[in-house]
């Protein structure tokens, strides 16, 4: 990093933060990089680095940038990278597509993943892979929300705060099959209970899905919501709840109910049945 003009300005557990002059110097620091851990004798381990690249907006105040939009962009394009894969944002390709080629006489090239849609839930970002010759090529999808199946609805906004309860959610979660959250009307559990979904749906292959049952005024209809939700089809000779448990049985999937506060008895026992 230091060897191309970058600097370190946070560590968090074992993520470097860097923040470079230009897109150049950071693509350098990056492949240079995974080329050296590449040819590294690690003997019986395997280390894997996984990097996100993208240029905006951020201020020095003499101990960390500020610029939350830059940096949430950023953290979220690389966690969705495998290790050893390089991502850049269309931001930082934009900039130096025409003039870069080499690096240190290594060929590079861009491999378009088009626009997809990060869990910041923000609108989507075009991502672009560097790809070398002497660096892996092949990885499995980039785990972005496009990746598993959902119905979560884009954000106009970023998510700032909450540090302490998604934590404490994602905890209960990997303890509990079923969590409520409780609060007055307006105070985000809605808002809350996305972002923790968008951010958990790598751990659920078969996605995330909402269900609003606002609109629900009978109890009975409460099967067929979520069935609409998921967009499942009645199976002729079964009821919708007999459909629906039997397409759920063999799925790892979070359902996120929400507006149940007039149906909280009859919602408790649906999903006491599921």
């Amino acid at each position: 990093i230091q060897n191309n003009n970058g600097f370190v300005f946070k560590t968090v557990g074992d993520a470097f933060c860097c923040s470079f002059g230009n897109a150049s110097d950071a693509i350098k620091a990056a492949v240079e990089s995974q080329i050296a851990f590449a040819s590294e004798d690690w003997r019986d381990m395997v280390i894997k680095v996984r990097m996100g690249i993208h240029s905006g907006k951020a201020e020095w105040n003499g101990s960390d940038y500020m610029g939350y939009l830059t940096l949430a962009r950023t953290s979220r394009l690389m966690s969705t990278a495998h290790g050893n894969q390089i991502l850049v944002s269309n931001d930082v390709y934009e900039s130096i597509k025409d003039d870069y080629h080499y690096i240190k006489d290594v060929k590079i090239s861009f491999r378009d993943f088009g626009e997809r849609r990060l869990k910041d839930l923000i609108t989507p970002m075009k991502i672009f892979q560097i790809v070398s010759e002497k660096l892996q090529s092949e990885f499995p999808p980039i785990k972005t929300l496009d990746a598993r199946p959902n119905n979560i609805p884009v954000q106009l906004t970023s998510f700032i705060g909450r540090d302490i309860e998604i934590p404490e959610i994602k905890v209960l979660l990997g303890k509990s099959r079923l969590i409520t959250l409780l609060g007055p009307g307006g105070t985000g559990k809605t808002r809350l209970s996305i972002q923790v979904g968008a951010d958990l749906i790598d751990d659920f292959p078969d996605g995330v899905f909402l269900v609003e049952l606002a609109p629900v005024a009978d109890p009975s209809w409460i099967p067929e919501a979520v069935m609409n939700s998921l967009k499942i089809k009645e199976e002729k000779g079964k009821s919708i709840q007999e459909t629906l448990t039997s397409y759920l049985s063999d799925k790892e999937m979070l359902i996120l109910i929400d507006n149940c506060e007039h149906l909280i008895n009859e919602c408790a026992n649906f999903c006491q049945l599921l």
